[in-house]
């Protein structure tokens, strides 16, 4: 079965709400302006960071063709993240909007989420570019800070 790229979509939103409803608030918090572009912007970086490994999955198990015509979908830059079981609540993600607005982000992590939005078919000001730069450098952030954690349970476990 060949699915359409708004399916694919819309499979990633329901994920990403379904999965981690603390970025979705998250992102309606920071994000939600009148015409929703900014909002819109974070989703579909939050689905490339959080969604991209599912996303991975799906394209290699699927036949040859399919993995052909969506070769782009799996060379994003952001996708690919391991989460497993890995599930962000709001105390994870407000540590990581303090941490990302205190200054402690890699700049050239910084420099590839710009890229990122400048790649989408969406217009942003300069300060929504900032605030959707800021809202997925945390949703990163706080996926390593909770990788990390975990990691350190498992080993002292």
């Amino acid at each position: 079965m060949i699915h359409s790229v708004q399916e694919h979509a819309e499979h990633d939103v329901s994920w990403l709400a379904i999965r981690h409803p603390a970025v979705m608030r998250l992102l309606e918090r920071e994000l939600a302006a009148t015409d929703g572009d900014a909002f819109a912007a974070g989703l579909e970086l939050a689905c490339r960071v959080l969604v991209g490994r599912a996303r991975a999955a799906l394209i290699d198990s699927g036949p040859q063709r399919s993995k052909d015509r969506n070769h782009l979908t799996a060379r994003v830059p952001l996708a690919g993240t391991p989460l497993g079981d890995l599930r962000l609540d709001h105390n994870t993600l407000n540590t990581g909007m303090v941490a990302v607005r205190g200054g402690r982000c890699d700049r050239a992590m910084v420099r590839s989420i710009r890229d990122q939005i400048e790649a989408l078919r969406v217009v942003l000001t300069p300060r929504e570019e900032d605030a959707v730069a800021t809202v997925v450098a945390a949703i990163i952030w706080s996926v390593l800070d909770a990788s990390a954690r975990a990691l350190d349970d498992l080993l002292v476990a």
